[in-house]
């Protein structure tokens, strides 16, 4: 039996992310209602004039606030210190949960553009529309024009295991890009229907259900959105960031299982920069040393989210192999098991953890010392 990997591999209830994705809302609620950057002087009069609305509804109605905060197209844009596309897409969310004020909320400043997943709706104004007034189930876009936030529309697909396929990005770092081979992640469906990309991830998914059913689970409670960025031949390109926890951007790739690798890679991601708002998890997080999966040297935290990831990828291989599942690859197992061995030597050597960093990386330790002995057996 594999040892447990506490914020690695799932062993509920001793890992819950639950507290941490509580502490994460909360951080995002206070960055929204206590805006920590200088703001224009118009600008700030009209956040003036909007923030007792938003902090009444916190008050009033704190489970759907929240529940709005936890979309990434919130809080992305709330989180990359973008509050003219952070206020809108919260009202637009609590409009859709109709917890607004009986006379809406108006904000008057510049608006170009709203997503709304949850309803496949996705609207870009051009140019921007100045004043809008949000109502529970309608935004009133001018005197004589009102968008009703029902169903329809092709901004966003419902994926089977939740979340959805988003045709619009409100991430405002999006293009921010430290990777030497890409220069960021516009969105870009690649030339394939959605549909197709609806059942490429759906596919990969369901493999992840099938090896690893608590991992699934907890994909189905942090994965939000995924945001299409073209497809590359057999290369494979994705992201994710901080600002943006439940978001994953992913390249169309025609093998399932390196679909399924770069999934469960960035939901991995998620997951550790939803710990790393509680806790900085590495105190040495930006020293830089040679990286198992990378040709130039990375930051430690850069070594610690490529080993936090590849651990279960690892594990699904080997349940693929364990079962005799036709589409193993031995060859990329091995590949896997080396990247996380050379990467843990790496932390081994030099990692300064933080209290709940230790027992992230105790745990990666544990996991990764067993799979390596037993594939050396």
């Amino acid at each position: 039996m594999l040892p447990d990997a506490p914020f690695t591999v799932p062993a509920p209830p001793v890992d819950s992310l639950t507290p941490y994705r509580s502490r994460y809302l909360k951080i995002v609620a206070r960055i929204l209602l206590d805006w920590p950057s200088p703001l224009p002087a118009w600008l700030g009069q009209h956040y003036a004039g909007i923030r007792p609305v938003l902090a009444e509804v916190l008050r009033a109605q704190p489970v759907a606030f929240f529940s709005a905060l936890s979309l990434p197209t919130v809080a992305a844009p709330i989180c990359g210190a973008d509050l003219l596309a952070a206020v809108p897409q919260c009202l637009v969310e609590l409009g859709r949960l109709g917890v607004l004020p009986e006379g809406g909320a108006f904000w008057g400043a510049p608006v170009s553009r709203l997503v709304v997943p949850a309803l496949g709706l996705a609207r870009r104004f051009e140019p921007a529309r100045v004043g809008m007034l949000f109502g529970n189930g309608v935004v009133t876009v001018s005197p004589t024009e009102e968008w009703a936030l029902s169903p329809g529309g092709s901004g966003a697909w419902p994926l089977a295991e939740g979340g959805w396929l988003l045709a619009a990005d409100t991430n405002p770092l999006a293009m921010m890009e430290l990777h030497p081979d890409k220069s960021g992640n516009a969105l870009d469906f690649g030339g394939a229907s959605p549909g197709e990309w609806v059942e490429s991830v759906d596919r990969a998914r369901a493999r992840v259900a099938r090896y690893l059913p608590g991992l699934a689970a907890e994909h189905r409670t942090l994965l939000a959105g995924i945001v299409p960025v073209g497809q590359h031949g057999e290369k494979s390109l994705s992201a994710s960031y901080k600002e943006a926890i439940g978001l994953a951007y992913l390249s169309l790739h025609p093998s399932s299982l390196t679909m399924t690798e770069a999934l469960v890679h960035e939901v991995q991601h998620s997951k550790a920069n939803l710990l790393s708002w509680s806790d900085p998890l590495v105190e040495n997080s930006g020293e830089r040393y040679p990286s198992p999966v990378r040709p130039d040297p990375r930051p430690l935290w850069g070594v610690l989210l490529a080993v936090h990831a590849f651990l279960p990828v690892a594990l699904i291989h080997r349940a693929m192999y364990q079962s005799g599942d036709s589409e193993h690859d031995p060859r990329r197992y091995r590949e896997v098991l080396k990247v996380n061995h050379d990467g843990m030597d790496v932390l081994r050597a030099h990692a300064r953890p933080t209290s709940l960093g230790r027992r992230l990386i105790e745990g990666m330790d544990r996991l990764e010392a067993a799979l390596w002995r037993e594939a050396c057996a």
